[in-house]
C-alpha cells in the first residue's frame, strides 16, 4: 500500500466550498487531496442550495453554494450510509408484529426506534432551491466537462441556524488548525 493512501484524514475534512477547487490532487492517488499540509479523501461542506435537476427515484444533482463559491453535488441515495435494505426493514417489521404479539414492555421504545429507522427509506431526495444542506463525500473530476464536483453519499436538509454555526466552526477551523497546520 503506497504511503499516501495510508497517511490521510480518515473522517470528512470540513471545508469552504472553494477549497475544493483549490485542493490539489495527490501524485501518488487520484483519490486523494491534499490542502494545507493535509491528505484527505472525504469532505463535508453546507450551504444553501441554488439549483436542483436531474431528479429520479434515486439520485439528483445539485448545485450548493455557501459565501465562497459554488460546486456541482451527484447524490445517489442508494449510497446513502444511514440506507436500510429492504430484506432488513421486512424483517425488523415482521419481529416487532412477533414482539406486539406475545407483548414487550419495551414496545413504545421499539416502535419508535422502527419509525425512525423506517423514515430513513422515505424521502430521501427532499431536496429543493433554497433549503440549506450539510454534504458529505468525495472530490471527483468530470472527465467530460472536466470540472471538480462532489459525489455526495449523505445529503441532509438543515436549517439556516445550522448553516451560521457551520460557518462559525469553518471559521474557527481555519484560523486555529488549517492555516497553522504543520507537517510533521
Amino acid at each position: 500500500m503506497d504511503k499516501s493512501f495510508s497517511n490521510f484524514q480518515k473522517s470528512p475534512l470540513k471545508l469552504y466550498i472553494q477549497d475544493i477547487f483549490r485542493a490539489n490532487r495527490s501524485h501518488e492517488n487520484k483519490y486523494i487531496y491534499e490542502i494545507f499540509g493535509m491528505s484527505f479523501k472525504n469532505i463535508m461542506i453546507h450551504g444553501v442550495i441554488t439549483c436542483v435537476y436531474n431528479k429520479t427515484g434515486a439520485t439528483t444533482n445539485l448545485e450548493l453554494s455557501d459565501p465562497t463559491g459554488t460546486v456541482q453535488v451527484y447524490y445517489d441515495s442508494t449510497k446513502h450510509n444511514l440506507n436500510v435494505p429492504n430484506d432488513k426493514l421486512k424483517f425488523l417489521h415482521r419481529d416487532f408484529a412477533t414482539q406486539y404479539r406475545f407483548g414487550d414492555d419495551n414496545m413504545d421504545i421499539k416502535l419508535k426506534m422502527l419509525d425512525a429507522i423506517s423514515s430513513t427509506k422515505q424521502n430521501v431526495l427532499n431536496f429543493e432551491e433554497g433549503n440549506y444542506a450539510s454534504i458529505i463525500g468525495d472530490i471527483f473530476i468530470d472527465d467530460i466537462r472536466n470540472i471538480r464536483m462532489v459525489s455526495a453519499y449523505q445529503c441532509e436538509v438543515t436549517t439556516i441556524e445550522r448553516d451560521i454555526v457551520w460557518l462559525e466552526e469553518l471559521r474557527y477551523l481555519y484560523e486555529k488548525f488549517y492555516l497553522w497546520y504543520k507537517v510533521e
